[in-house]
């Protein structure tokens, strides 16, 4: 027979394991001790960083629907406005904004490229519900850091601003179209693409 000691003390020593792992998920999260970057060796000669900073800039002049720009605070931003509209409901004033940005920062010692992303939306919604009773409602949503999968589509019909009806606005957006031309051209050049957590690791 087994002794109830023995499960009292395995049970102990799994709380515990399950603490110290959400105690180490938490610490992760937070990107504290992350990876910058600089032990993966490209097989590709890499090229100068002035180089490198054509090559991203170049990525404008492609049918990509976001814009690269130089920065004070980083060496990049990539900014994509993927929705900014504003209608009318039947008995309601609408708003939406949806917006990426990625902070891109070239690291010349380590030939590596650190990329961390913003992703918000925030909606607005000023009108009556039911029985005529006034309503305003207000929604925000933010992501930040490494965002590993994001698809979304939205459409939207409703009067427009010069009071016709029709379609306010239509948008698809996936995260992979964003981050893949940028990570191809940050590799084909022998630099290594790096997504990280935390912004201060993306910026000057």
């Amino acid at each position: 027979m087994v002794n109830p000691v023995f499960f009292g003390f395995l049970g102990t020593a799994i709380g515990m394991i399950a603490v110290l792992g959400g105690i180490a998920a938490i610490i992760y999260a937070t990107g504290q001790f992350e990876y910058l970057g600089g032990k993966k060796k490209s097989k590709i000669l890499a090229v100068g960083k002035e180089e490198l900073k054509e090559k991203i800039l170049s990525l404008n002049y492609s049918d990509l629907p976001y814009q690269i720009q130089p920065s004070k605070e980083t060496d990049f931003i990539l900014g994509w406005k993927i929705v900014d509209v504003k209608w009318y409901g039947i008995f309601s004033k609408e708003k939406l904004k949806k917006t990426y940005r990625g902070f891109i920062l070239l690291d010349e010692e380590r030939k590596t490229v650190r990329y961390c992303e913003e992703m918000g939306e925030v909606s607005w919604h000023i009108g009556t519900d039911g029985l005529w009773q006034p309503s305003v409602k207000f929604r925000a949503e933010f992501l930040k850091g490494r965002i590993l999968f994001h698809k979304s589509w939205g459409v939207q019909y409703g009067i427009k601003k010069d009071l016709t009806l029709g379609k306010v606005y239509e948008y698809k957006f996936d995260i992979e179209q964003v981050r893949d031309p940028l990570k191809k051209v940050v590799e084909e050049s022998g630099w290594e693409f790096v997504p990280v957590i935390r912004k201060s690791h993306a910026i000057f």
